[in-house]
């Protein structure tokens, strides 16, 4: 019986009451139906521009007001950082599920200030 490589099905993305959030991704193994999820220990990564981005995600959703050509603006100046921090974060998840046979759940706290500690985990 061959190994198959673990698939992601699933994202989360849970706010705490600052820009800051929570990001998980359930993964299993391709035709596995297995609910339970298996915890890995909690990362944390320092994202600033990323919160920032998912901040103005967030206020969205809410339906709260952002100035949108400053975001644009902002996007425009700092959009190769974004694309760091984003490509750091699938590498974090990538690795991790290289290291994986079953099913579980990657998950990881994204803060904007680096000097913050998880709260709420």
């Amino acid at each position: 019986m061959s190994e198959q490589a673990v698939k992601p099905y699933r994202i989360v993305i849970e706010w705490t009451n600052t820009e800051d959030f929570f990001f998980s991704c359930d993964y299993k193994v391709s035709g596995d139906d297995a609910r339970e999820t298996a915890t890995k220990p909690l990362q944390t990564h320092w994202f600033p521009h990323v919160t920032r981005a998912m901040g103005n995600v967030l206020k969205k959703l809410r339906r709260e007001h952002i100035t949108f050509p400053l975001f644009l603006l902002s996007l425009a100046f700092e959009h190769r950082h974004l694309l760091r921090e984003i490509d750091e974060l699938l590498r974090a998840l990538h690795t991790h599920l290289g290291n994986q046979q079953g099913h579980g759940s990657y998950r990881c706290f994204i803060r904007n200030n680096k000097e913050q500690t998880v709260a709420g985990s």
